[in-house]
Parts: structure tokens; C-alpha cells; sequence
């Protein structure tokens, strides 16, 4: 990242600053609480889902992403994922604190990714990007939703959190996340159509 100088004379001119790493990791902790407790609350009122509300901020039982999906959906040995939506980056690659990325800094955004992987008995993780390629191809709902197809074979719907109304907010962020909501309900208005494709693709 690029620092101009008003930046740099910023934190020069108040030095109790410097030592405050710690500072950004608070409030990206608040930031993603209220994240996870928003999707959390929403799920709640759908039931029976499978889910995970962990990312940024561990949750109770030690899970530190946040997943869902519904419980019939198969899984693997164990019951580790194997078809599940995820609070994810856009960038798999972005160097930086995931609160940049809720406020789209950097080329990058917080996103709902949907992940599908493989499994010995078929079809390979392979198959699976080629069948989701197709999925959002033969989709034009989903295509009109936002939805767009990832180099890592995955399903994306990006969002941004507006940083000024964030600021206003904060700490009890609620308006601030309706970009966030407002995705996590087109994912469920649009779940009859990966419940197909999930069951199709990966038959019991």
C-alpha cells in the first residue's frame, strides 16, 4: 500500500497511535460481531441449517469461518464441508485486515461464496467447477443477481459495507449492514436453485 504524506504526518503527529495495531484489530472485531450476529440472527428464522459463525471473531465452539448451509445438503466423512455457503473475499490473495475488505479498500470485497468440492466417488472437485461454470451460464437469475464465477471454481456475490455509514454507527452497526443483508437475502430467495443443483450434482 501507498501512504501519502499527510498519512504518515498524520500518525507522526499523534504518536499514541503507533503502537495501536491493536486499534484496527478492536474495531474490525466489532465490525465483523455484528456481521456474524446479523447472518446469524436472519438463519434463525430458517430452519434447519448447518452453519458456523466464526470468521474474524471465534465463536464459542472454536470455529473461526463462517458457513452455512441447509442440513440436508451432503457432507463429507465426519460431516467436514463438502457443499456449503461462505463469508469469503473476492481476492483469495488480499494481504490485508478483513475489515479493508468489508469496506472494499484495495480492489477487494467481502462476498457470499458458494463452494462445492469433490469426492472420491464422483464427480472430482474438476467436474464440479466445470458443472458450476455451466450452472451460472444456463442461469439467467442468477447471472441478474450478481452471482459471478471465480478462477477457483466458485460462486460469488460481492458486497461492500459503506465506510462513512459505518463510522456514523458505530459500534452498534445496523443500517451500515444492509449491503450485507440485503446479498444474504437474494442467496436465500435464490437457495431453491443450489438446493437443485447441489442434490443433482452430488446425488445421496
Amino acid at each position: 500500500m501507498n501512504y501519502t504524506k499527510e498519512m504518515c504526518v498524520f500518525l507522526l503527529s499523534n504518536k499514541e497511535l503507533i503502537e495501536q495495531e491493536s486499534l484496527t484489530e478492536h474495531v474490525e472485531a466489532t465490525v465483523f460481531k455484528a456481521i456474524n450476529r446479523a447472518i446469524s440472527n436472519r438463519l434463525g428464522e430458517r430452519s434447519p441449517w448447518r452453519t458456523r459463525f466464526g470468521l474474524v471473531v471465534e465463536d464459542e465452539d472454536g470455529n473461526d469461518d463462517t458457513v452455512f448451509a441447509p442440513l440436508d445438503w451432503p457432507t463429507k466423512p465426519g460431516h467436514a464441508d463438502l457443499a456449503v455457503f461462505r463469508l469469503a473475499e473476492t481476492d483469495p490473495n488480499a494481504n490485508s485486515y478483513w475489515l479493508g475488505s468489508a469496506l472494499g479498500l484495495n480492489g477487494c470485497t467481502l462476498c457470499f461464496e458458494f463452494w462445492m468440492d469433490g469426492r472420491p466417488a464422483g464427480p472430482s472437485r474438476y467436474k464440479v467447477k466445470q458443472h458450476l461454470e455451466a450452472f451460472l451460464k444456463e442461469k439467467e437469475v442468477l447471472q441478474k443477481a450478481g452471482f459471478q464465477f471465480t478462477k477457483r471454481g466458485t460462486l460469488t456475490l460481492p458486497f461492500t459495507l459503506d465506510p462513512v455509514v459505518v463510522a456514523k454507527e458505530f459500534p452498534d452497526l445496523k443500517k451500515s449492514l444492509e449491503p450485507m443483508t440485503a446479498a444474504l437475502e437474494t442467496v436465500l430467495k435464490l437457495m431453491p436453485e443450489f438446493d437443485n443443483f447441489v442434490k443433482n450434482t452430488l446425488p445421496a
